[in-house]
């Protein structure tokens, strides 16, 4: 771009960052309206450590450190819970503007394509729904969101040749953001990697790669002098743990049903086909086998995801139109295959965009605290008091599934024991997440898992076993009591009601 197409285009990068940041301050606080359990998840997390809990260590989890450290250093920084949670996504999206500016400025050779570029990353890192085509807001799955925003970044940086050089930008940019990955969804890095360090090589960027390496491990070398070698061996097994799980090895459809199902199909063969055609039609074009090597880890995030919705082909659709660009003579045909591709990612791709400004056009009224002590986080207060359980017919010892209501359910479960005397204790809940604490004088379980992966993570620090009546699936708590059993953990029953059974727990035999 000369210089005054980049003129206009930081004038209209930064209009959107602005409009992201108004959107932000027009409405007070956050009001989600589902996910109410994932929200739960995010919270029990984000408060834990803002209390001074170490993640992995004390927490387990999966997911990343800094997934949740915007949230936490706000809130520590004296924002409400929902402002943390809304700011900090506005807060990722700055940090992101430099490295759009530059991808922009050195990548894209049109203004359009660099705003493009530049909203795509930034509504993916401040959007209030996860994807899908259900316009409810909620910040379920944000780390999903952020780290598809990140991995933009290096991709297309190896994807696209440079107009302008800059290899200590580009390193700095590929080695930060593959850092960040390993720190956000390490599903991520590993699914990236390949194509990163591919790209780097057949461009003979061997300098940027060095470079990219250096910052890369830099930074996780300044995150272990903050967190000591217990966060990665932590992290390590928080990692393996989930990956043997037998409760939830995919949040979605099967890896061919991603692939090949009717509803992703057009988008893989659209991939598939684009780069049979860059190898053929443009065989010294690199971009055709790096695009090659990172279609099957795309596909495979996707997978891994809740929603499966397939964000890569916006980075997709996007490379292919700024190739265009390269190869003028192949222009028009780019062209198509690239707009094809933004085409049939259009509908979960709009949602996300659309989110901040529906956010804001919410009926407040709907909303009430899902917190009595962080008043600015509110849900559809409706969904909340709704209560119900579904059984299988015809099966007299079938077990009850939670169909909606869980807060109500938490908020219920929990006045009962406080009721019962049991204020100020541990509580371990057999069921899919354990938030007790929330509701209540009770304490959070050191090395407790805000979602349930399998094993008892932190049942050591429990002196009660709540066995809910209804969960959201079976297996939840008879795989918590298998283990129990397993482990000879002894169980006095306490008390018991139509909500929940009570036991205190025994040391082992």
């Amino acid at each position: 771009m000369q210089n005054a197409q980049i003129r206009h285009f930081l004038a209209m990068i930064g209009g959107v960052f602005a409009a992201i940041c108004a959107l932000a301050a027009l409405r007070e606080g956050l009001d989600f309206a589902k996910h109410e359990t994932d929200m739960l998840h995010l919270v029990d997390i984000v408060l834990r450590l803002e209390g001074g809990a170490r993640i992995h260590e004390e927490v387990m989890t999966p997911l990343g450190l800094w997934g949740f450290m915007p949230f936490v250093l706000l809130g520590q920084a004296g924002l409400g819970l929902g402002a943390a949670l809304k700011w900090g996504q506005v807060a990722v999206a700055a940090v992101l503007l430099g490295p759009v500016i530059w991808v922009g400025v050195s990548r894209m050779r049109s203004v359009p394509l660099a705003l493009g570029f530049g909203a795509v990353v930034l509504l993916l890192a401040s959007g209030m729904v996860y994807g899908g085509a259900d316009p409810k807001i909620s910040l379920s799955m944000h780390y999903n969101r952020w780290a598809w925003a990140i991995v933009f970044l290096p991709l297309a940086l190896v994807l696209l040749p440079a107009q302008r050089r800059g290899d200590w930008l580009d390193g700095a940019v590929i080695g930060a953001a593959m850092a960040a990955l390993v720190l956000i969804k390490a599903t991520y890095f590993v699914a990236f990697a390949p194509a990163v360090i591919l790209g780097l090589l057949l461009r003979r960027e061997l300098k940027v790669l060095a470079l990219a390496l250096l910052i890369g491990i830099g930074i996780l070398g300044v995150q272990t002098l903050f967190s000591g070698l217990g966060f990665w061996q932590g992290y390590v097994s928080d990692l393996m743990t989930v990956a043997a799980s037998e409760v939830r090895p995919q949040p979605g459809k099967g890896w061919s049903q991603v692939a090949l199902s009717p509803a992703h199909a057009a988008g893989t063969l659209l991939a598939i086909g684009s780069v049979i055609w860059l190898r053929a039609v443009l065989k010294d074009e690199p971009a055709g086998l790096t695009l090659a090597v990172l279609l099957p880890g795309a596909i495979y995030v996707s997978y891994q995801n809740f929603g499966n919705d397939p964000l890569w082909l916006l980075l997709w659709g996007l490379a292919l139109m700024a190739l265009g660009f390269v190869h003028v003579a192949r222009k028009a045909r780019l062209l198509v295959w690239g707009a094809l591709a933004l085409a049939l990612v259009a509908p979960p791709a709009l949602n996300i965009a659309i989110s901040p400004l529906r956010h804001v056009l919410q009926p407040q009224a709907a909303f009430a605290p899902l917190l009595s002590e962080h008043p600015d986080l509110r849900g559809v207060d409706a969904r909340f008091g709704n209560v119900a359980g579904q059984w299988p017919l015809g099966e007299a010892d079938g077990h009850c599934k939670l169909a909606s209501g869980a807060v109500g359910y938490m908020r219920e479960m929990a006045a009962r024991l406080e009721a019962e005397g049991h204020t100020g204790k541990g509580v371990y809940a057999a069921g899919l997440f354990n938030t007790f604490w929330l509701f209540g004088d009770f304490e959070p379980l050191k090395g407790g898992a805000p979602w349930y992966y399998g094993g008892l993570p932190g049942i050591g620090e429990a002196e009660l076993l709540v066995l809910p009546e209804c969960s959201f699936g079976a297996r939840y708590p008879e795989l918590a009591m298998r283990e129990i059993r397993a482990r000879q953990i002894g169980t006095e029953a306490i008390y018991s009601d139509e909500l929940m059974s009570v036991y205190r727990l025994q040391p082992p035999k």
